[in-house]
């Protein structure tokens, strides 16, 4: 008991002088991609504990419902030049 507090204790003063992460929904898309990305090497390592594992997997889903969401609204806002000149909104 007293060596899980010793370590929570020890998280809490290396994260305390972190800066605060960004949140999700404020991510821009390039943000969510590099943090993918860091996900999946962290998940790559052999040493990562399940429960860390799960967390990092919770977390790459949330990011890349994320991503998803920003490329729909990218989508939307897409125009395309039709034969006659005219910009439309791509459907």
């Amino acid at each position: 008991m007293t060596e899980d507090y010793g370590r929570d204790q020890a998280l809490t003063e290396v994260t305390a002088d972190m800066p605060a992460e960004t949140p999700l929904e404020e991510k821009t898309l390039e943000e969510a991609f590099a943090r993918l990305e860091q996900i999946l090497a962290e998940m790559d390592r052999d040493d990562l504990p399940l429960e860390e594992a799960f967390s990092r997997y919770e977390e790459g889903m949330k990011l890349l419902r994320h991503c998803s969401r920003c490329i729909d609204r990218v989508e939307k806002k897409v125009m395309l030049l039709s034969e006659d000149g005219v910009l439309e909104e791509f459907t």
